[in-house]
């Protein structure tokens, strides 16, 4: 939570301002002072600081002692110095007199309306007490021996009334005047005034402290209701004034003044917690009142009023698209920005959250909660210490603390089934079991990256950790209590916010104990890295957003939003303080830094070079990205689609790239523009080209493309050489479309007009229709599926001594030359393989070749011709096992691309023949898979190979799709640490070389506990060979 003045309202004739009520409803604020004065004023909506009421009331000729609202029938009664009350009524914009009343004997001290707005009590300085309805009608009276009255409140339930009197003594009473009982006031001395009492009428969970009695002393007494006799007592150190609870009765408002004359608001937590204190200018202050949702705070001093602002610490996550966020007591609400779509899922009592990339952690009381994007839990840990703060990183580590200690939990996940934990101390040092001692100097805020934890104590000590070994790297001294911390990307520098909302910026190499310099900021209630660029900081300040450049702000923009992402130049904030009911895409705001918005406006006004120039000075891929798209809007100036290319370029964007040399290719400037307007997504206006171009056919082919079938159909009645073979893929593929969103009969009705047989069956098996599926089978012919090519040996001829044949390796096999049989084997082979036959078969040669040197070599199989023959079998594997898995029905695109990237690591082991049909399986299986930047790779091969063929493929492919492989299972790098998909064979960052499991095709990353073959050292995990009574390589019994 922060706080920070945000307003000043001046009183006419410098009037004191005496007491001020804020109507949580329609957010009329009284502000009645000396001399009868009595306004009715209201802030304009929005946050703007500007009135769009202010009224005068004439009534009252004393000073004004109370004012309080009835929330219910909206009216407004307030009391005098002499005794009179006032009801007040809002009618077609006036307020008007609807009752007075006048005791003539006492004052009024204190009133309250019950929350159902039917009874009001009032309190005089005398002891009497007069309870009315709403009517006007007086219910009961009553006068209260002793030496009078200060405060009085109903209690929630309007049953009670809790009353104080002038020595600090607290009775209670029923409805209708009769005593309770005296409420036990423990931990508080007698003869201690009260100045203020608030019993919270709202929802609250049982364990939580409801009702308020502050004295004048500074001790505000917690209680969870009258009768029991457990309180929590808050010392404030100050002379209290007023006190109030926000308006969901989590939040207390203390006012008064300390021992040095200085005005403070001091906010404490339901349990009495310490959270923030706000120093408060002027005179003599009197009353402070919350806004309806407790995001101002009106503070009267003096003949002024103040407006503070309050920032709530919203327990929220951003991760991926989606926003999740408390929604209510017992509920989380998870909200893809992007198809808007939401999940509410029933988490109660939520402490903290925090959220990157896939997934977030929700901490509980006792439980950690990892969620992905739609709100699925994907992991649970029951916890023993009490958390307060959470942090997870992008390696699937999650950081828990509580005030004393800290966990480190490696959440498990598909590359990473085992889940570890580590519990440490407050200052680093492990903890063996469970106890964990009191630390004098506890946490009070935690953050992480991928590499490193800090964690931030009372004392004003960070400490810096490494989470790879989990050792403490140094302590970092501040001369404050730290509030928020937030490391960069790279984890080289991170930010420190303190209590009084000063931002520092530090270096992670600094050593012990050296000064830390001057705040570079004032007023920082949030700051957020950019996750591109670690010199990237955007800093919230008060209601504005600065962009911090190293430690140069760039000019603020006016922002009331919680940070969510820094990325691409764009920060995306969420306005959780408007979200009432559901989210709405009006509740997220992305705000432009300023080199973005500069670009944008050059372009706009000046051109394409000055702001190619500018880019230049300012690199960073988006603004590249931005020139070329320009640039491609304006494709018919002069060296345009150059420069789009080179921008293109700037950025490593082969897609880009291609689709550029498809437009150069391109001699119609029509089609040209239609195929930028598709490239930029508005497909209808490109379709409309190809039609007045007379280019119906590549109208087709761009709806074929994006899957509109529908749109397909349509347009093929239109043309005149529509073939049926074309309808019927048509039909087909829109039964595809029925089929994927479960509409059986729909599917039905289309795979019946395309006659197709498979997607009949699926349809018939699904809605259950025996009867017809059975005619469907009779009527069809019975084929073999996925048929074997079978190799008859006997049909190979005579043998020929010269020519290698498997009959001359049996017979110099009898005949005991066992190497010229091996030798032969392995020629066999490598012809076979110029041949380009079946994989398998070639694999079955080499391996024999393998087997035969082996049986005749003093190595045995760690001989030199033996190890080849066999690794050169296994190359030959990965390719039979990467074209069996891409031709699978149904398809398996992770096991797929597993065997691919096994399959990319061996290319140089395979005949050079081959390499068209290694790249081809390569490129299918990314597409399939979405791994388009291996398939970038195999199509940079193919086109080296065969341009003719796969260029215009290519270009189809990548310009819809930019060559970036979909984020998939990933394994860490047991050598540095790094997280890499777990279908590559090599780690990019230090370049090891994993084995890879023999049947999976799954990286090895600790090979030692592995199978390993005897014979041809292949390897696979254990439970891959349960079933299995021979090597899956080379076949050797296990």
């Amino acid at each position: 939570m922060f706080i920070y003045m945000s307003k000043k309202i001046a009183i006419p004739k410098q009037s004191n301002v005496t007491c001020i009520s804020w109507n949580h409803s329609s957010g009329y604020i009284a502000v009645g002072g000396e001399e009868g004065m009595l306004k009715v004023l209201k802030l304009e909506s929005g946050g703007g600081g500007n009135l769009s009421m202010n009224l005068s009331l004439e009534g009252h000729t004393g000073q004004l002692r109370v004012a309080i609202w009835n929330e219910v029938y909206q009216k407004l009664t307030t009391s005098d110095e002499h005794g009179v009350i006032i009801v007040w009524m809002l009618y077609k914009g006036s307020w008007y007199e609807e009752m007075i009343n006048n005791r003539n004997k006492s004052t009024v001290s204190s009133m309250a309306w019950g929350s159902d707005g039917q009874k009001i009590c009032i309190a005089y300085e005398d002891g009497a007490v007069i309870v009315g309805s709403v009517d006007g009608s007086r219910v009961w009276g009553k006068d209260i021996k002793g030496p009078g009255l200060t405060a009085v409140q109903w209690s929630p339930d309007n049953t009670q009334l809790l009353f104080a009197l002038v020595g600090g003594e607290l009775q209670l009473y029923d409805d209708q005047g009769n005593l309770t009982m005296p409420v036990a006031i423990n931990g508080v001395t007698a003869s201690m005034e009260v100045v203020a009492m608030d019993w919270y009428a709202g929802k609250a969970p049982p364990n939580r402290p409801v009702l308020m009695i502050c004295y004048k002393s500074g001790i505000i007494l917690l209680m969870k209701n009258c009768v029991e006799e457990d309180s929590i007592v808050v010392e404030t150190n100050m002379m209290a004034i007023d006190c109030h609870w926000n308006h969901n009765g989590t939040v207390l408002a203390a006012a008064g003044c300390t021992s040095d004359q200085t005005n403070v608001v001091q906010f404490f937590s339901a349990y009495g917690e310490h959270i923030r204190t706000l120093r408060v200018p002027g005179g003599a202050m009197r009353s402070l009142s919350w806004e309806k949702r407790s995001l101002r705070l009106a503070i009267a001093i003096d003949s002024f009023i103040y407006f503070a602002n309050v920032k709530p610490d919203h327990k929220y996550a951003f991760y991926g698209n989606t926003l999740a966020y408390v929604s209510g007591t017992e509920t989380v609400t998870f909200w893809d920005t992007v198809t808007l779509q939401s999940w509410v899922n029933h988490i109660p009592d939520v402490i903290d959250m925090c959220g990157t990339d896939e997934y977030c952690v929700i901490a509980t009381l006792n439980m950690l909660i990892i969620s992905n994007q739609q709100g699925i839990q994907c992991d649970a840990k029951v916890v023993s210490i009490p958390m307060v703060y959470v942090a997870i990183n992008s390696k699937a580590t999650v950081v828990a603390a509580s005030k004393e200690s800290f966990l480190v939990w490696k959440f498990s996940t598909p590359s990473r089934p085992r889940s570890t934990e580590h519990l440490f101390r407050a200052d680093g040092t492990p903890v063996n079991t469970g106890d964990v001692s009191y630390q004098d100097d506890t946490i009070c805020c935690i953050t992480c990256s991928d590499s490193h934890l800090l964690v931030g104590r009372d004392s004003g000590t960070i400490l810096f950790f490494s989470l790879v070994n989990f050792k403490k790297i140094t302590s970092i001294n501040m001369n404050s209590r730290p509030y928020k911390l937030g490391l960069n990307s790279n984890s080289s520098k991170f930010y420190v916010i303190d209590q009084p909302g000063s931002l520092y910026l530090l270096d992670t190499d600094m050593a012990n104990n050296i000064s830390v310099g001057q705040a570079l900021r004032k007023d920082v209630w949030s700051a957020l890295w950019a996750s591109d660029n670690p010199q990237m900081l955007a800093v919230a300040e008060k209601a504005r957003l600065y962009v911090m450049r190293d430690t140069e702000p760039e000019e603020p923009l006016a922002m009331q939003g919680y940070l969510c992402t820094f990325k691409e130049l764009e920060i995306t904030t969420a306005l959780l303080d408007g979200i009432t009911d559901k989210c709405t895409p009006q509740h997220i705001v992305r705000v432009e830094v300023k080199s973005l918005r500069d670009t944008r406006q050059l372009i706009e006004k000046v051109g394409l070079k000055e702001a190619e120039n500018f880019i230049k000075d300012n690199p960073h891929p988006q603004l590249w990205l931005l020139l070329a798209e320009a640039a491609l809007r304006n494709f018919e100036s002069e060296s345009a689609l150059e420069t789009a290319e080179a921008a293109f370029v700037r950025r490593n964007d082969y897609a880009g790239i291609r689709f550029v040399s498809r437009l150069n290719a391109l001699h119609s400037n029509a089609l040209k523009k239609a195929e930028i307007l598709a490239y930029f997504k508005d497909f209808d206006a490109a379709e409309k080209i190809y039609h007045d171009e007379d280019r119906r056919d590549l109208a087709i082919a761009l709806r074929k493309r994006l899957g509109h079938w529908f749109r397909v159909v349509e347009l093929l009645k239109q043309s005149a050489s529509t073939t049926d073979a074309q309808v019927k893929q048509a039909y087909s593929n829109i039964g595809d479309y029925y089929i994927d969103r479960q509409n059986w009969t729909g599917a039905l009705e289309y795979y019946t007009m395309s006659n197709n047989t498979e997607g009949l069956k699926k349809c018939y098996m699904a809605l259950e229709d025996n009867e017809a599926l059975s005619k469907l089978f009779t009527g069809s012919p019975r084929q073999p599926k996925d048929a074997p090519m079978k190799t008859n040996i006997d049909e190979m001829g005579d043998i020929i001594n010269e020519t290698p044949s498997v009959q001359g390796i049996m017979q110099l096999k009898e005949t005991g030359r066992m190497l010229q049989a091996a030798a032969m084997a392995f020629q066999l082979a490598n012809i076979e393989a110029s041949k380009c036959v079946s994989p398998s078969r070639i694999k079955k040669l080499y391996i024999l070749a393998g087997h035969l040197y082996t049986q005749n070599s003093v190595d045995g199989a760690t001989g030199r011709e033996a190890t080849r023959s066999f690794r050169l079998g296994a190359a030959q594997h990965w390719l039979a096992m990467a074209a069996e898995r891409a031709l699978a029905r149904p398809p398996r695109p992770d096991a797929a691309l597993r065997a691919a990237g096994r399959l990319g690591a061996v290319v140089d082991d395979l005949h050079p023949n081959q390499h068209l049909q290694v790249w081809c399986t390569i490129a299918t299986i990314a597409v399939e898979a979405r791994a388009f930047e291996l398939c970038s790779k195999a199509f940079i091969k193919l086109e080296a190979i065969d341009p003719e063929n796969f260029e215009k493929l290519a270009i189809e492919i990548f310009t819809r799709c930019k060559p970036k492989d979909v984020k998939g299972n990933k394994i860490d790098c047991p050598n540095c640490n790094a997280a890499i998909p777990e279908w590559k064979a090599v780690c990019p960052g230090c370049e090891t070389v994993f084995p890879g499991c023999a049947v999976s095709g799954r990286a090895l990353a600790a090979p030692r506990a592995v199978w390993a073959c005897a014979a041809c050292a292949a390897r696979a995990q254990q439970h891959e060979l349960v079933l299995r009574h021979s090597c899956p390589m080379c076949h050797a019994p296990l």
